[in-house]
């Protein structure tokens, strides 16, 4: 295991053109390494788990390793278009943050299957310490013009990275402890209380 989470650590391998091929392999290695998990894990289980053919499998890939680290980038990647993409053309700044939100929240629910954790934690532990200043950079750059806007209310620039990483670390728990419904609710709610705090401040500040 320890191979694995070094392989997962490192640098990824050169950029392969994500083809609908391409991506069923990966999205199927993905099930399978909920399934099985890493020690078990073969191309075999790829193969049947993505539907492709042993030929195209390794067209593309050389060996499990090689498929690993291309999941890894393959989840991150994701992660970051889509966060983006919730943001973008969003010019309010409160409906941007809750576009935000929203996305992140059931991201983490749709790319965590039930029992993935379990089933492989020093996998996904190697994954999201190696990039996890990743997810950082994508929300904060995702929230700019929504940190601007809190910027201004309370007149001073407000800790943008200490509180992007108190929405990442708290989005990471919910593998742990799976989100209740109200814990999602309150998730979805925080944009507006966020607001309604800034909004206090600058209240007092006039």
């Amino acid at each position: 295991m320890r191979l694995v989470a070094a392989e997962i650590e490192a640098d990824p391998t050169p950029e392969i053109e994500l083809s609908p091929s391409v991506i069923r392999i990966l999205s199927g290695a993905l099930d399978a390494i909920a399934s099985r998990g890493v020690k078990r894990l073969s191309m075999s289980d790829i193969i049947e788990a993505s539907g492709v053919s042993r030929g195209t499998l390794y067209r593309y890939f050389s060996n499990k390793d090689e498929v690993l680290v291309a999941v890894a980038e393959f989840v991150c990647v994701g992660f970051e278009t889509g966060i983006r993409d919730a943001g973008n053309g969003i010019l309010d700044p409160m409906e941007r943050f809750k576009s935000v939100m929203r996305f992140y929240g059931q991201y983490t629910i749709e790319n965590s299957p039930d029992r993935v954790f379990e089933v492989e934690p020093a996998f996904h532990l190697a994954f999201f310490r190696s990039r996890f200043d990743r997810y950082k950079q994508a929300v904060l750059e995702a929230l700019e013009h929504t940190f601007d806007y809190f910027d201004g209310l309370l007149g001073e620039p407000m800790n943008r990275e200490a509180f992007v990483e108190m929405l990442v670390r708290m989005q990471l728990s919910t593998l742990l402890v799976p989100a209740s419904d109200e814990w999602k609710q309150r998730w979805d709610d925080t944009a507006e209380n966020v607001q309604k705090w800034a909004l206090k401040i600058a209240a007092t500040q006039k």
